[in-house]
């Protein structure tokens, strides 16, 4: 009764929220009531799974023929990195502890980590090239077949695994529903997948980095990306498929389509879980909790690294928990060691995975491996036992995340560069920048009173959360006592909950990989009650929930999901006009440097830029004194900055005005970049007066925004009048 209250009352609080994030002011906002009223009102178009079109925009089912080369390349990916995991895993695990999808994520959770591995290694010999990215998997194809022949196929659990119970079987109408229920999800996430890519961050980094190493035909440092020095496990997919299509356009899309792999293996790791520890019909609810979950497809449309991230984490707990109740030690071993490389693939895809993934994982092996041996073995043979299991555990981290590590130890000397720049230093570094990198990545206060504020923005404020999760995932710390499996999920959310409010700058990708945990407790609840109160309720919310989520993500709430619309109009429509008329007009000959301005995935000429946590490339070519603060600065003469210019072959400079002053009020920038600066090179003769690429009423600007670029010297020159600001300005240089 507890239980259906709180789910009940935690619902209807949660519908009742509005949407921060698409809520145009705070008088005008707009709550999930608001979106039910509006998929009430055209609910024909919005639930119906098989209308892609759009009444602006040619589109349909006619033009998914120009989005198969995508899934073909997508495909050659996985397979590859399936055929790797598949040896691997045969020989070091076997088959005679794991269920078929704890194998098939295992597979492919171990593959992808390989082939990853194995694109960075080509990608810093020099060697990119389709035949090169695939050899370990073409090597391994005849293995895969060895194995089929033999008919060493998965079989059922041949050694005891304790706490595991017994599986169920589903009718043919319950199948027959589960497929209609999960298909229009797969089918939103798939085709959203093929979205040309509109986030700031995957168009400054998780796609540019590769798309300039395609470019450049290796992978090497890109001083002016300070991102690019991160692990990028899943962004080496997207150089791979890049390398296969030969286009860095093309990869790119082909690239975020395998990346919703993730997202799909993530379902199925939910799925085996629930499976082991608390029965079949648990396992599809967390499955169909976590594929439902807005954020599940927000994260296959954008291509963020979290989508990695998540699906290593919660195949690290799956494989973990396995590891801790087998009873044959040898087995016990060889599982950790597979936990260990997941767990380094967690970082391999983000820093972040040492503290979500790696450092709990450890502490729950040495806390019930110690338990254990004390028990039943004695102190001595007992931490025998776990020095070895450690070593092996380390030693698969290290192989996993250690060729990133090296990597940035030889470019930088950094082995988490630009992290811990305190501790390591680096060659590309110092403390100005590292102090501007912690303001803008820390938390900006520990305030423990605001602590049930940020947990409801995670709960029930973030627009793309699934109320379901919490509503019945909460409930599940009624079974800690008597389920161990929910004992260790729930402290594994509180860790994340606790680390992500102490250690980041509290924004919800940070706490995303939480998100599978949670749909296993929410699954778990079935086992709550046998009641058919409760389980009747249980379903009814996760029906009422699913169908708001899928007429959610059905619309630009969740963001920009491309539908089927004709490919070469959906390439056009992330760009933004100025870089849209720069695309038609600059020579192919042209090569531009970019102030301000790091989002330069779509520019089809050649671009000099830099982020605003790297050192500003147009201060460096241009200052006389660059040990001076920013604004005390002179600059060199207009021969010396001409002729910086003529050997790098820059043939225009662009500004950004919009993005220095949201910089400006944020991160900070450089104080010596100011508009006085480019008038004086227009008066040296070093470039010719510039080009309006866009303009912003002045009025439409906050007063804060309007003070600020006043105070910036020479600002009057952005202005054509009194009522517009240019924000964006073209030089050629003469």
């Amino acid at each position: 009764m507890i239980a259906a209250i709180w789910a009940v009352g935690f619902l209807v609080c949660f519908f009742c929220q509005n949407l921060p994030n698409n809520s145009p002011s705070s008088e005008n906002a707009v709550s999930r009531w608001d979106i039910w009223k509006y998929l009430g009102a055209d609910w024909p178009t919005v639930f119906n799974p098989f209308d892609y079109t759009s009444p602006d925009h040619q589109s349909g089912w006619q033009y998914i023929g120009q989005r198969t080369p995508f899934f073909l390349t997508a495909a050659v990916l996985l397979i590859s990195a399936w055929c790797l995991g598949r040896v691997v895993v045969r020989l070091v695990v076997g088959s005679k502890v794991l269920y078929r999808s704890e194998t098939l994520v295992i597979e492919f959770g171990v593959g992808l980590s390989l082939l990853t591995l194995w694109i960075l290694a080509c990608g810093i010999a020099g060697r990119l090239s389709p035949l090169s990215i695939l050899l370990p998997s073409i090597l391994a194809f005849p293995a895969v077949l060895h194995q089929f022949w033999l008919g060493k196929t998965r079989s059922r659990i041949r050694v005891e695994v304790t706490g595991a119970v017994a599986s169920q079987k589903l009718s043919t109408p319950v199948r027959i529903a589960l497929f209609f229920a999960f298909a229009p999800f797969v089918i939103h996430i798939l085709i959203g997948g093929m979205t040309p890519p509109r986030d700031f961050d995957v168009r400054e980094y998780h796609l540019q980095g590769p798309k300039e190493w395609f470019q450049a035909g290796r992978i090497e440092t890109l001083e002016h990306n300070v991102y690019t020095s991160f692990p990028f496990l899943s962004e080496m997919l997207s150089l791979g498929a890049m390398v296969l299509t030969g286009d860095w356009w093309e990869g790119a899309i082909a690239g975020k389509l395998t990346l919703t792999a993730f997202q799909f293996l993530s379902v199925v790791c939910v799925f085996a879980i629930g499976r082991r520890w608390a029965g079949t019909p648990p396992a599809w609810i967390a499955a169909f909790a976590l594929l439902s979950t807005p954020w599940t497809i927000r994260i296959s449309i954008i291509a963020y690294a979290e989508g990695a991230l998540t699906f290593y984490l919660i195949a690290c707990l799956m494989v973990a928990l396995i590891a801790v109740k087998v009873s044959d030690d040898r087995q016990a071993t060889r599982l950790i060691a597979v936990t260990g490389l997941l767990a380094g693939s967690a970082m391999s895809s983000k820093y972040p995975g040492l503290l979500s993934v790696i450092v709990p994982v450890i502490l729950f092996f040495l806390f019930t491996f110690w338990t254990k041996t004390r028990s039943s073995e004695g102190l001595r043979s007992g931490g025998n036992s776990i020095v070895r299991n450690a070593i092996v555990f380390v030693s698969m981290v290290i192989l996993a995340v250690g060729p990133w590590l090296a990597r940035n130890m030889i470019d930088t000397g950094n082995p988490v560069y630009p992290l811990a720049y305190s501790v390591f230093g680096s060659t590309d570094w110092n403390a100005d920048m590292d102090a501007k990198w912690k303001r803008a990545h820390s938390a900006p206060d520990h305030n423990i009173a605001a602590i049930p504020l940020h947990l409801e923005d995670v709960a029930i404020r973030s627009d793309w959360q699934n109320g379901f999760l919490f509503a019945f995932a909460v409930p599940a710390l009624f079974l800690a006592g008597s389920l161990p499996v929910a004992r260790w999920l729930w402290l594994y959310t509180f860790w994340m909950l606790a680390t992500w409010w102490s250690f980041t700058h509290r924004i919800d990708r940070f706490w995303i990989p939480v998100i599978p945990v949670l749909a296993v407790l929410a699954g778990l609840s079935w086992n709550l009650s046998t009641s058919r109160i409760w389980r009747g309720l249980l379903l009814i919310c996760l029906a009422i929930c699913s169908i708001f989520n899928y007429g959610f993500c059905r619309l630009p709430v969740v963001g920009f999901h491309g539908g089927l619309i004709e490919l070469g109009e959906l390439k056009k429509m992330p760009i933004r006009q100025d870089l849209r008329v720069l695309n038609q007009t600059l020579p192919k000959e042209a090569r531009v440097l970019m102030v301000g301005e790091a989002e330069v995935f779509d520019v089809q000429f050649g671009v000099v830029y830099n982020t605003v946590f790297d050192e500003s490339i147009f201060q460096q070519w241009t200052s006389a004194d660059l040990s001076l603060p920013g604004d005390q600065q002179s600059m060199r003469s207009g021969g010396q900055v001409w002729e910086t210019l003529r050997q790098n072959s820059v043939t225009h400079v662009y500004v950004n005005w919009s993005e220095i002053l949201r910089y400006r009020l944020t991160y900070g920038f450089t104080k010596y970049i100011t508009p006085n600066r480019f008038s004086e090179l227009q008066r040296l003769g070093v470039l010719e007066n510039p080009t309006a690429m866009s303009s912003i009423k002045w009025q439409d600007l906050t007063d804060q925004q309007q003070a600020e670029i006043r105070s910036w010297p020479g600002s009057q020159a952005l202005f054509s009048d009194d009522t517009y600001w240019n924000n964006i300005l073209l030089y050629r240089v003469r």
